[in-house]
């Protein structure tokens, strides 16, 4: 059954406990969904997103990120998920993993800062402290995520749990593992995964989205000082170095064949991922 974007408006006005904004987020990221797996995805989204909203998301400070991260990457998930021509128990782990998989709090130790350190003992000391915090993350993200998902039921019949014991084991996986590919011995998924590359190009390219930049930017340092949100150039700088990111971990992920990358230099290996990817680089002429 398609959804018009009148039904999607009202089915998410049924479903969602969330501010209108994100609910206007949902509805756009939906309209890309196939027809008969267009209600289903709504439901799931629309359950989940509010339950991480009031659990954690809406409590979000700026040294985290910006609340709208979620529902930029679930919507770069929909766009590759049907490029990649998923299942629809596959798309509904995707949207549980984007609304949980960043819900552990960490204090931010950057790609960027590693760069900027000159000094090769403090260069491995920041790169070692990186992956305590990043693993830290995931297992906090994944133990939140199981938390919520084996509670969650199911709107259209309540003696049912949403989501089925062995699409929950694979969120948890995914959300476990989500930042294994920026890590000082990455360990990206393997290309006969799609869901879990869907999953990570699309939190991959947030970076790049006007909102990313700008929580780029807002996040203080530890001084508490922030980057100058009026400066062009200070976008400018920003947005070059969340493009090294995408650029430099390529030729560290040594166990991945060159054939099945799209491009010679960036990590993406979905088509529309990479067309996002493109699309954002000449926005931002880099």
């Amino acid at each position: 059954m398609h959804l018009s974007n009148i039904k999607i408006a009202e089915r998410i006005r049924l479903l969602s406990e969330l501010p209108a904004r994100f609910n206007r987020m949902l509805a756009q990221a939906l309209l890309v969904v196939r027809d008969e797996h267009q209600d289903e995805a709504c439901k799931v989204a629309c359950v989940v997103s509010s339950a991480a909203w009031q659990l954690w998301h809406s409590w979000r400070k700026a040294e985290d990120n910006r609340p709208e991260h979620e529902w930029v990457v679930f919507a770069n998930f929909m766009k590759i998920a049907e490029s990649e021509n998923i299942t629809l128990s596959e798309k509904r782990i995707g949207s549980a993993f984007a609304f949980t998989h960043d819900t552990f709090f960490i204090p931010r130790i950057m790609e960027q800062h590693v760069r900027e350190e000159t000094t090769p003992k403090l260069k491995a000391q920041l790169e070692k402290e990186k992956e305590e915090q990043r693993l830290q993350h995931m297992r906090g993200g994944a133990q939140n995520a199981e938390f919520l998902l084996t509670q969650l039921r199911d709107p259209d019949s309540p003696v049912d749990l949403l989501f089925k014991p062995d699409e929950i084991s694979k969120c948890i996986k995914l959300v476990s593992q989500h930042d294994l590919w920026k890590l000082r011995n990455p360990s990206p998924p393997p290309s006969n995964d799609r869901l879990a590359i869907a999953c990570l190009e699309a939190d991959a390219l947030w970076p790049l989205h006007p909102l990313g930049v700008l929580a780029d930017l807002e996040r203080p340092n530890e001084e508490g000082e922030t980057k100058d949100v009026a400066d062009p150039a200070v976008w400018y700088k920003q947005l070059q170095e969340s493009n090294q990111t995408l650029l430099e971990f390529r030729p560290k992920w040594k166990d991945i064949p060159p054939s099945d990358f799209i491009d010679s230099e960036s990590i993406f290996r979905t088509k529309e991922g990479h067309r996002l990817y493109t699309e954002w680089r000449q926005r931002w002429n880099l």
